[in-house]
């Protein structure tokens, strides 16, 4: 008689019990054909580490390419959980694919050989249903686990964001991964400085730097997969700089539980909205600063136009807009005058898509911009430093409510303490190439200006005779910005992100009016 050419297949999930073992099975497998001469040995399929609710398993699938190729006529398992834990699907599969093409199917401990009609009975689909209901009863605890590590801010998944690595000691705890940190520094940085997100994915590109997918396969060294990644890209996309930009584990705040699946057996995933999202904030170390962080939401939520990613690039990106239309002002270079002259200018987006039809050009050149904004700042500035200072943020910030002297103290010690945070931080971009040697002088010239009148105010604040006239409302960082300056010469991109909230210009008969928002608490300015 001939013998059967058969595969010996072998399972094991991360919640089967060690008598489970992959070895153990085997060795019943391999005693199950040496006692029966009909059997053949040919091939043993192991999947080790992988549940039955799927079919997506390797050595599986290669089974069942060998049971086509004709090099199998013959499956033996441990029990039937081993080929599958779902209940229909399971008696498919034995009934589509070992039944109809005359394999024989022997589970050794459930007795079940489909070669003898009487293992076709009840007590197969009982066992099978058994089976259904253990991987339920699984999934639930598991679930339940889950959620309670992601309330207390324990990071769960398989791999850490780009940014971060998993602490060797914990694996539920993110550590900083200085190598791509520097890549999202730079990024946040860029997109600040005016740069869209094309433009920064070509950035990137250039310099060679490797995508989060490549970079932790290929140096981390990690088995993982971006399934949302299209096959042929291997480079920087707007997609990925978009959702970066948006994340807020740079933060150092943990955001899981953003999709999951209907059921057990059903594993294709549903987004899930926002309010349903697991936040834990403060459960690691930040990569970007809050106020950055901040900064670069809002000029997200600006949707401005950038056409040409590579020349588009303004200090005015993200925050000039006609309000006409609502659509962003583009800057162009006009066209060469006679003495050959040229200057920057603005005009509204849909005026350069559409044409006067659709709305006007609200054209103005970018130093005129320039003059009206520092105009309009620097006079707010001497209102402040004429009248009491006291006295001016009393009046114009958005919370009105006296403090106590302590907690102002308090504040006060704590704002000091970010001024020597924010210079180490900038210290460090210096050394790793991520802003210049000018940069830092002008930056660290205005935060010892800045930490100078803080340091003042403490002193005030401490003094029981000034106490009561240092009782004021706490006011925002960007009043404390302008009262540092005192003086301002040049209209720069950070001047712009950390005091503006928007510019709108308006036009009317060839009249033109710039309407300047800004961040902290004063009536719109107009010109």
């Amino acid at each position: 008689m001939e013998r059967l050419k058969t595969a010996a297949y072998c399972r094991l999930s991360r919640d089967d019990e060690q008598s489970e073992s992959i070895a153990n099975q085997r060795l019943l497998i391999e005693s199950y054909i040496n006692s029966h001469s009909e059997f053949e040995l040919t091939d043993v399929y192991e999947d080790d580490g992988v549940t039955g609710m799927t079919y997506d398993r390797a050595a599986f699938l290669r089974m069942m390419r060998d049971i086509d190729a004709g090099r199998i006529n013959a499956i033996i398992v441990k029990d039937l959980s081993r080929i599958g834990r779902e209940q229909i699907e399971t008696l498919n599969l034995i009934k589509r694919e070992f039944i109809l093409k005359n394999i024989r199917f022997i589970a050794i401990t459930d007795d079940y050989d489909s070669f003898d009609r009487a293992s076709d009975s009840l007590s197969t689909s009982v066992k099978l249903l058994l089976n259904d209901y253990y991987c339920a009863d699984i999934s639930k605890k598991v679930r339940s686990a889950q959620k309670a590590k992601r309330e207390r801010g324990d990071f769960i998944g398989s791999h850490a964001p780009y940014g971060y690595i998993k602490d060797p000691e914990n694996k539920n705890r993110l550590i900083i991964d200085k190598t791509a940190a520097r890549v999202v520094k730079k990024i946040f940085s860029l997109y600040i400085s005016g740069y869209g997100k094309q433009a920064i994915a070509r950035i990137l590109n250039a310099e060679g730097i490797p995508n989060p997918t490549v970079y932790k396969q290929n140096i981390l060294g990690q088995n993982y997969k971006n399934s949302n990644r299209l096959f042929k890209t291997s480079g920087w996309t707007y997609t990925t700089i978009h959702k970066m930009l948006q994340s807020r584990v740079y933060i150092g705040d943990t955001v899981q539980h953003r999709s999951e699946i209907k059921a057990y057996n059903i594993h294709k995933k549903t987004a899930l909205p926002q309010a349903k999202w697991c936040i834990v904030e403060n459960t690691h170390k930040p990569i970007i600063d809050k106020a950055d962080f901040e900064n670069v939401q809002r000029l997200l939520k600006t949707k401005a136009s950038t056409p040409d990613m590579t020349r588009n690039i303004s200090k005015y990106t993200g925050l000039f807009f006609c309000k006409d239309c609502g659509r962003a002002m583009n800057k162009y270079l006009s066209r060469k005058k006679k003495d050959g002259t040229r200057y920057i200018a603005f005009k509204c987006a849909t005026y350069s898509h559409y044409g006067k039809s659709a709305c006007t050009i609200h054209s103005i050149r970018e130093d005129e911009l320039d003059s009206i904004i520092l105009d309009r700042i620097n006079k707010i500035l001497k209102d402040a430093i004429d009248k009491n200072i006291s006295e001016y943020i009393r009046k114009n910030t958005k919370n009105n409510i006296a403090t106590d002297n302590r907690e102002d103290i308090r504040r006060l010690k704590s704002s000091l303490e970010a001024c020597e945070t924010r210079r180490k931080t900038m210290l460090a971009y210096l050394s790793e190439g991520i802003i210049t040697a000018e940069d830092f002088a002008f930056f660290d010239s205005e935060n010892k200006s800045r930490a100078d009148i803080i340091k003042q105010s403490i002193i005030s604040a401490e003094n029981p005779l000034l106490s009561k006239q240092s009782r004021t409302s706490e006011h925002t960082a960007e009043i404390e910005d302008i009262l540092v300056n005192k003086s301002i010469q040049t209209v720069t991109r950070e001047l712009l992100v950390g005091l503006v909230d928007k510019i709108c210009i308006s036009e009317n008969e060839n009249l033109k009016e710039i309407e300047i928002f800004f961040k902290f608490k004063a009536a719109p300015f107009f010109t």
